[in-house]
């Protein structure tokens, strides 16, 4: 079972339109209000004779533009059919939503599975909005990201290729396109697509995308040293760097410049997005920093991502739950809280739910390496063993390296449930080798932890002094995960201790007692610095 902590952040993680951009010229339109429209029947029939009088793409639109009209929507793609068939102008555009209308027509909204329904209505509020304005690229790629969500790739390709073609230079689609290629495993061609395009050289946004994409893709980032001499010398907007020195700051930090790490971060965080806060409530963490600024708390509460973070180090696992949930409503398509949710559904012994959280999330992502392990691992915890093994098969055909000792384990507890104790003994021994050589021992320490878990409900030999084991192992490489298993093993609640290593911040508040005013001096401190600080006073002018 992955641990639901994140590690260190590789991945660039883009926000859905809604999310991504808070510029006053681009948002999404997913949370306007529909619009009423009163349609004219007879109006609607002119349309159509005309029509049929000069059979021209521009004609055809003036008949769609009546489609949102649920009533005359049959009759409009009646009229799409019929161009098509005897060869009259329509264009791709109108053919591609209209593909879409028919899916809806013969697929309505209450045949969906749970948790679907929700999508679902965006999906047809997009649609009423796409049959008015067909070259509104937001919610074409709204609409990409949605069909995404619900395993739709041929409709989700065809949508943001549209996007594409109609804004080729546009930042927010170019992003979305190259978090799309990464979704389907195709790293190197996000990476190309954001590299070669003329405007990344100058623009920090998808400067960020490029250096994030390089890691992904195992390749050296072109911008790199660009993206540094632009932090140090742009005069441009805060908010505008903001995502560029937080995808800096985490290579510096993958490097072990931790002291350049600390100080980009704190760049990033004076007007930071919902990604660098998310960025920071982990890395910030890992390097030493105190985030306790009011603009930073005042983020979190805007970022779910964020907010699930904090509520997770705490060890609250109903705020936790409540906020991966809202973030999954908000980026349906990102495997990211499904993989967290199955995880905590887990570890409170839930493992039908888990698993049904697994399944839905596979479908927007198949690939998805988080998901297929807590797959197999949900399979063996609800007993459904070959499954799980069939599951683990088909991954190692692929030759997913990372997942094995995830595997190991999870067959150590189908040996478990075979009562073949011994064999259970040296498969978690095993992947808890394979953790340790690795340098996670946390992943080590969590699944002996497991190990104790499964050893205790079945009654193997030897659970109790597994049990102290797990107990003495995430003591010494902690995880909240780990702890909150111990309290199950104990049948206590969770404590998570207070964080007891002193802490840089920010910046600093001066007091002059001389001129009586408090200043904010801006820059990391050294470990453990107060928040406000009395300048020494100045001895009064002597006197001549």
């Amino acid at each position: 079972m992955k641990s639901s902590l994140p590690q260190r952040r590789l991945i660039p993680r883009w926000r859905p339109v809604a999310q991504t951009l808070e510029t006053s010229e681009i948002e999404s339109i997913l949370d306007e209000p529909t619009r009423k429209l009163a349609f004219d029947r007879d109006l609607f029939e002119d349309t159509i004779d005309a029509w049929r009088t000069n059979p021209t793409a521009g004609h055809l639109g003036d008949v769609i533009s009546f489609a949102p009209d649920e009533e005359l929507r049959p009759a409009v793609a009646a009229v799409v059919d019929e161009a098509v068939r005897q060869g009259h102008a329509v264009s791709d555009t109108q053919k591609s939503i209209f593909s879409e209308v028919r899916e809806q027509l013969l697929d309505p909204d209450d045949t969906h599975p749970r948790g679907q329904l929700d999508v679902q209505s965006r999906v047809s509020k997009l649609r009423k909005e796409l049959l008015v304005a067909p070259d509104n690229v937001l919610a074409l790629l709204d609409m990409a990201q949605l069909q995404l969500a619900t395993g739709k790739l041929k409709a989700a390709k065809r949508h943001l290729f549209t996007a594409l073609n109609l804004a080729p230079n546009g930042r927010i689609v170019l992003r979305t396109a190259a978090r799309f290629f990464v979704h389907q495993g195709e790293p190197d061609r996000a990476h190309a697509l954001i590299t070669r395009h003329p405007a990344t050289k100058e623009d920090p946004w998808l400067m960020a995308s490029e250096i994030a994409l390089a890691q992904v893709a195992e390749r050296n980032s072109a911008l790199l040293n660009p993206a540094r001499r632009m932090l140090r010398t742009s005069k441009r907007p805060l908010r505008q760097l903001a995502e560029l020195a937080g995808a800096v700051a985490n290579r510096e930090m993958l490097e072990g410049s931790f002291k350049e790490a600390r100080s980009l971060l704190r760049l990033a965080l004076e007007q930071p997005t919902d990604n660098v806060v998310a960025q920071a409530m982990i890395d910030g963490r890992l390097i030493g920093l105190k985030l306790d600024e009011p603009a930073i708390l005042h983020a979190v509460t805007q970022s779910s991502e964020a907010q699930l973070l904090q509520s997770w180090m705490t060890g609250d696992e109903a705020s936790s739950e409540a906020h991966a949930l809202r973030w999954h409503a908000e980026e349906p398509f990102s495997s990211r809280p499904l993989q967290f949710l199955t995880t905590l559904y887990s570890l409170q012994g839930d493992y039908t739910k888990a698993l049904e959280w697994v399944e839905r999330g596979l479908v927007a992502d198949p690939f998805d390496p988080g998901l297929i392990s807590n797959l197999s691992f949900t399979q063996a915890a609800v007993g459904s063993e070959l499954a799980a093994e069939a599951t683990m098969k088909r991954a190692r055909s692929i030759g997913n390296l990372e997942l094995e000792p995830f595997f190991k384990a999870t067959e150590g507890l189908i040996a478990l449930h075979r009562a073949q104790f011994d064999l259970a003994r040296t498969l978690y021994r095993e992947a808890e080798d394979i953790f340790t050589k690795t340098g996670r021992e946390s992943l080590a320490a969590l699944c002996v932890a497991h190990y104790a878990k499964f050893a205790s409900e079945i009654g193997a030999p030897g659970a109790d002094a597994l049990r102290q084991e797990a107990q003495d192992k995430v003591n010494k490489a902690p995880t909240i995960d780990g702890r909150i298993m111990l309290s199950r093993l104990a049948n206590q609640p969770v404590q998570i201790p207070v964080e007891e290593e002193e802490q840089r911040r920010l910046s600093q508040w001066v007091f002059d007692p001389t001129s009586n005013t408090l200043t904010k001096k801006l820059g990391v401190t050294a470990k453990g610095a107060p928040a406000i600080v009395v300048q020494p006073s100045k001895p009064p002018a002597s006197r001549k």
